[in-house]
């Protein structure tokens, strides 16, 4: 389920030059990967871990759930979405979270753009290029 590709150019050689790099593949990484390629923006998101879901994919102790109501726990800006997504209890569970976001993954092929087990360690912004390098 956590199939990362390494993105390359017309040539084959491996991308590593993006527009935006989105530290994280939890709730808000995932809006950010969805919304800004959808612009038109090149992006690559990381997370240490090896799946999607932030927070909700390391935390898995006993009675985690969220603290708002499931139809406020979502990404409202797509109706078809949440149209298709049926939450089980108003107060959903972390499997329950956690399987959703999975879902939203699925359903805009966002762990394509994702390196999953990958940790940043810093970022250095060069002020002559206006670019930062992430490490």
């Amino acid at each position: 389920m956590s199939e990362t590709t390494t993105p390359t150019d017309a040539g084959g050689t491996a991308k590593t030059d993006f527009d935006v790099v989105i530290i994280g593949a939890g709730f808000g990484g995932l809006a950010a990967l969805k919304e800004l390629r959808g612009h038109g923006f090149s992006v690559r998101a990381v997370d240490a871990a090896p799946e999607v879901g932030g927070t909700w994919y390391w935390n898995r102790y006993p009675g985690l759930r969220v603290d708002s109501e499931s139809r406020i726990f979502c990404y409202s800006t797509d109706p078809e979405l949440l149209e298709e997504w049926d939450w089980h209890e108003r107060f959903p569970a972390q499997p329950e979270v956690l399987k959703y976001l999975c879902h939203v993954a699925d359903r805009y092929d966002l762990r394509k753009d994702i390196d999953f087990n990958t940790r940043v360690k810093s970022a250095r912004y060069d002020q002559e290029s206006g670019r930062w390098t992430v490490f």
